[in-house]
């Protein structure tokens, strides 16, 4: 009931954005970058895995400070174990999403935007494997088809047309839904209340190209 409601006002949020960007001017552009993943409740840490994103871009500013941005991309996500001579276990997860961010950005000291929104995303296709062999259909079927994380974020404008952001993302709701036992959450994912299933939590660094 708290993490609907959660989700509740956070919708509520995105809607006031869109209303208030109505009859702006608009710029867009192109974005390329890396994601540094892991998942959540596999009890497997750390930001292993490894994917690229990409897509478009739209912005528009309400005034000096404040603006609204939207995108529209693919960003691999999922979860890596690595291996080593002393634990040869085998664990990838490769998450391919569709992802929708709609943020605001607050421009502080001419050059340094910070970023904060939601990134509703869509999951079209998945794969892995561990010790056994490649993950199967049951397995992978298991995982939601949709996702909604929050996204922090820091960009730097490094001149008119370029700029390079990095972001932190974590799903405020489960991607799969599983019964869990001493698995690692970190301190975000604690904060949110989450004790079962697992979660998207991931690091974003694109380069922007923007057309003007």
């Amino acid at each position: 009931m708290v993490k609907r409601r959660r989700i509740q006002i956070l919708f509520i949020l995105v809607c006031s954005i869109c209303i208030n960007i109505a009859g702006q001017p608009f710029h867009g552009g192109l974005v390329l970058g890396l994601t540094a993943c892991q998942v959540d409740g596999d009890s497997y840490a750390g930001f292993n895995k490894v994917g690229i994103q990409g897509g478009v871009f739209v912005n528009t500013m309400f005034g000096n400070v404040t603006g609204a941005q939207f995108e529209i991309k693919y960003a691999g996500r999922g979860a890596l174990k690595p291996t080593s001579s002393d634990d040869t276990e085998i664990y990838k997860l490769n998450l391919h999403y569709i992802d929708l961010p709609i943020m605001i950005n607050f421009t502080i000291m001419e050059r340094f935007i910070i970023e904060a929104g939601l990134v509703p995303g869509y999951l079209f296709a998945s794969s892995g494997k561990d010790s056994g062999g490649k993950l199967t259909k049951d397995q992978l079927v298991e995982f939601h088809k949709f996702d909604l994380g929050t996204l922090v974020g820091l960009r730097f404008r490094i001149s008119q047309k370029f700029s390079a952001a990095a972001r932190h993302s974590y799903s405020l709701i489960s991607i799969r839904d599983i019964e869990t036992s001493g698995a690692y959450y970190t301190w975000l994912g604690n904060l949110f209340g989450f004790r079962q299933g697992d979660y998207n939590n991931y690091l974003s660094f694109g380069l922007y190209y923007e057309v003007r």
